[in-house]
């Protein structure tokens, strides 16, 4: 059984509790927010939720995460959310202080942890936890893993199959430099082109290329932010880490590249569980290993304006 925290217990924070309060290795729920009240309230409806379902998990609230302790998972999503018109880069520089308070404050508190980064933009920030952690912390981040959950949800509408039947991935980073991985792509089992050319469908791989770049910001102007989109689709990494689940998915790890003189955390779909690896790097075209690297190169541009915000430019 497992004690999960949650630090930000925002939209996707309180979404992302209640999806784990149905999962069966979940015993112990933290939740951190340091707007007063909110992780207490959060909290109440929580146990109020799950009344009627005859579940037992102990829920405690803080304002600080300062005082979450022996948590087997730490998932931060505290930050400040992007607002139409925003790229998430553009969160950088406040987000990055918030992700060093955080990891200050629980590191010598949870010496087991695992690390679930999900503030925005992810990638860059993840790289800040693992250099604020000094490697000591086996940290990851959501990566590419909602673009896939997109890019797959968009092939299923244009290929009127049901989303069961498609497999496929994003690399590179969670935002503009997503690189959705076509090679990757299978439709009940047969990869894309085979099965286009067997049924005479052809599709727009640019408007649907738009659909997964852009679909978050529409939902942002209607809804005022993503909730179950990314609760659901983050899900699949945390059962991959607390079960061991050694799934093929899209998320974070940090990957050295000759043109960048530390490793970042960038998108490689790979296999998730206690071990990390291997990923599918060798068997993508030339061209998507292109557009991974590039994705790097602009999360290092991002991660080291994370590091002079903080103040951590000499460590």
């Amino acid at each position: 059984m497992a004690h999960v925290a949650i630090i930000g217990a925002g939209r996707v924070g309180q979404a992302l509790a209640y999806t784990l309060m149905f999962e069966p290795y979940v015993s112990e729920l933290s939740l951190v927010d340091i707007a007063p009240r909110v992780a207490k309230m959060a909290m109440e409806e929580l146990y109020h939720g799950l009344s009627a379902h005859n579940l037992d998990v102990e829920i405690r609230a803080y304002e600080s995460s300062k005082f979450v302790e022996d948590a087997d998972l730490i998932i931060i999503s505290a930050g400040y959310p992007r607002k139409p018109g925003m790229s998430r880069r553009d969160l950088a520089d406040e987000n990055a202080k918030i992700i060093k308070e955080i990891m200050e404050n629980t590191l010598d508190n949870n010496p087991r942890a695992w690390y679930f980064v999900i503030t925005n933009p992810v990638d860059a920030l993840t790289t800040l936890a693992y250099k604020i952690s000094e490697g000591k912390r086996k940290i990851i981040g959501t990566g590419t893993n909602l673009e896939t959950a997109r890019f797959r949800t968009i092939l299923s509408r244009h290929l009127e199959v049901p989303l069961k039947s498609i497999e496929g991935y994003v690399g590179g980073e969670h935002g503009e430099a997503a690189v959705l991985l076509w090679s990757t792509v299978k439709v009940n089992g047969a990869p894309l082109d085979e099965y286009l050319k067997e049924t005479g469908i052809s599709i727009d791989k640019v408007a649907i290329e738009k659909y997964v770049k852009g679909i978050s910001m529409e939902v942002i102007k209607v809804l005022g932010g993503t909730r179950w989109g990314p609760a659901g689709s983050f899900l699949e990494i945390i059962r991959g880490i607390m079960l061991n689940t050694g799934r093929i998915i899209s998320f974070a790890l940090p990957r050295k590249f000759n043109e960048i003189p530390e490793p970042v955390y960038v998108t490689v779909p790979g296999k998730i569980g206690r071990s990390l690896g291997p990923d599918l790097w060798n068997i993508l075209t030339e061209e998507e290993r292109d557009g991974i690297k590039k994705a790097a190169v602009e999360i290092y541009k991002t991660y080291l304006r994370a590091l002079k915000v903080t103040g951590l430019c000499e460590k």
